[in-house]
């Protein structure tokens, strides 16, 4: 599959299927929980398409499911943002948080490599997991994991888990402006050629 090089992307306009997947095949591949959720998220984008920011929409996706309880797993280097983030869904929910550097392990102990010399905080992902597991959160959200540490972090948990702030020191946590800027574009050799 190549679905990003597709021109007329007719599954969307046409549904057109490019696969042997049947349409009878989709449908029991969501059931249960994976069927509330998908119900949730189809609302979510078919009542505030444009209207709410990311943060707005992930309290009304967790209210549709019934949410009570939801937990963030943070970088310390947006603790800042964290603590607004957190304020701002406990007018909802009960909240969890917990940071990257929890337990202040020395990434010696597992033998990682240093930004800097001297002792070192490692990120800890899967004892995030483990921390918002124990407390019964439903959902999590992360903000600003690096990047292979959201995928321990998500590989850890037992409930859902969605991306709210995707990390990149360089773009202000806005990793599409690699691609929206046309230097960047030309700095990573993917500026389309008709453009200078």
């Amino acid at each position: 599959m190549k679905c990003a090089k597709c021109v007329h992307r007719k599954c969307y306009t046409e549904g057109q299927n490019c696969t042997s997947i049947s349409p009878a095949d989709v449908k029991d591949a969501y059931t249960g929980q994976q069927l509330e959720i998908m119900k949730a998220a189809a609302c979510t984008e078919g009542r505030f398409y444009g209207n709410l920011t990311r943060l707005e929409e992930t309290v009304e996706f967790c209210k549709l499911m019934g949410y009570k309880k939801i937990g963030m797993a943070f970088c310390v280097g947006l603790n800042q943002e964290a603590k607004l983030i957190e304020e701002y869904f406990a007018k909802f929910f009960e909240v969890d948080s917990v940071c990257c550097k929890v337990c202040g392990v020395p990434k010696e102990n597992l033998e990682l490599e240093q930004i800097k010399p001297g002792r070192e905080t490692m990120c800890n992902p899967l004892t995030q997991a483990k921390i918002l597991q124990e407390k019964g959160v439903e959902f999590c959200v992360t903000v600003g994991l690096c990047v292979g540490h959201d995928a321990l972090f998500t590989s850890g948990c037992t409930a859902p888990v969605s991306c709210l702030v995707a990390k990149d020191r360089v773009l202000a946590h806005n990793p599409l402006g690699a691609v929206y800027s046309r230097y960047w574009r030309r700095k990573l050799g993917i500026n389309p050629p008709e453009q200078v």
